[in-house]
Order: structure tokens, then sequence, then C-alpha cells
């Protein structure tokens, strides 16, 4: 049995990335979400935890024997050296939680969403790449709103993550985001149309 496409779906913070993942899905398309996946690969008791520990200390667990996701981001974030360890260790695990998944899909494409997925270089994975863009002033808006960020750490997000030139430039499809939710689904149905007739 042969794998579907994949199709990468990227943005930065706030862009609106999941809500146009969450259209996909409701049109049919199956959808991996990447970052999640890194989240279930260190839960308590995973081996990418243990693998962790090992690497960065003891000092990046919180008392309840969980990852402390910010102790890690300050200890790697700082450090483009600690930083490439930390992807070193994360990429192949989730690289091989996608693949496993991709056997399991039947649908002619499915949506592999990832925040950086330029950045870590998967786009080489991909069949192409759709990318969500909005205005940095209204990201940080929509990420204020949902009351787990500050503006601080948006700042310091989209430091890290590519600038909307290098999207454009990679993307293989532009959803422009600066619109209303129903603007965006009308965008997505639209792309899902366009894809699909070429497949």
């Amino acid at each position: 049995m042969t794998r579907p496409i994949a199709i990468g779906l990227t943005g930065g913070i706030g862009s609106g990335k999941s809500s146009a993942a969450t259209v996909f899905e409701s049109l049919g398309v199956p959808v991996l979400d990447l970052d999640r996946v890194g989240h279930e690969l260190v839960a308590p008791g995973s081996d990418g935890l243990h693998q962790l520990i090992q690497a960065f200390g003891k000092s990046m667990l919180n008392r309840d024997g969980s990852l402390n996701r910010a102790a890690l981001a300050a200890h790697c974030f700082g450090s483009a050296e600690e930083t490439a360890r930390l992807n070193a260790l994360m990429h192949p695990l989730i690289w091989q939680a996608e693949a496993l998944w991709l056997d399991q899909q039947q649908a002619d494409y499915v949506i592999i969403e990832a925040s950086v997925l330029l950045e870590s270089g998967g786009a080489g994975r991909m069949h192409g790449v759709i990318v969500v863009l909005a205005d940095e002033s209204l990201r940080l808006q929509r990420v204020l709103a949902r009351g787990d960020r500050d503006e601080k750490a948006f700042v310091t997000i989209v430091a890290r993550q590519c600038s909307d030139a290098r999207r454009r430039a990679e993307a293989n499809w532009l959803i422009e985001n600066n619109g209303s939710l129903a603007e965006l689904q009308q965008q997505v149905v639209a792309l899902h149309r366009k894809i699909s007739a070429t497949l």
C-alpha cells in the first residue's frame, strides 16, 4: 500500500495555522499535529523524556516527574548549540512517529501541521507546503486573547521562528488570514479543491 501524499502546513504563532488544520479535518483530510506529537513523545515515563533527562539533567523535571518545558526552553533557546542538541534528540523521534502515522492513512493526501516545519528542514519530507500568514500585530492580538502567553513570550517565539519573507519564498500555497474565520474557511475549502484536482 502506498502512502498518501503529505502536505506540510505551517505558519507563525497566532497566524491561524491550527484553525486552518481544523477546516482541513472537517473536509475529511487526516491531519497530524507534529507539535502535539512532540509533547506526547516526552510524556512522563516515556523513552523520549528519559533521553531528554540524560542529555540535559534532572533540573528539567517538575516535581511530579513531568517535563518542565519552561526550564528546557530557557536552557536551550538561548544557545544555538543546546538547541541543536535538543533538535538532534527530538527530530528523529518525531519523524519516526510521523512515518508510522503515514503508513496507517488511506486518504489521497494528508496534512502535516508543524510550527517550525521550515526551520527544522521538514519541508524536504513534504510533497508541498501550505503557509498561513497574518500581520504580526493581529497575531499578537490573537495570542493575547488566548490567554496562555504574554507579549514577551510572543516576541521570544517570533524571534525563534523564520521570517514571513522566507515563508512566502518556500510556500507552494499561501493562505492570507487577516480576516474572519469564515474567510479562512473559504480559502481552505478552495485550496482543498485545488489540491484534490491535481492528485
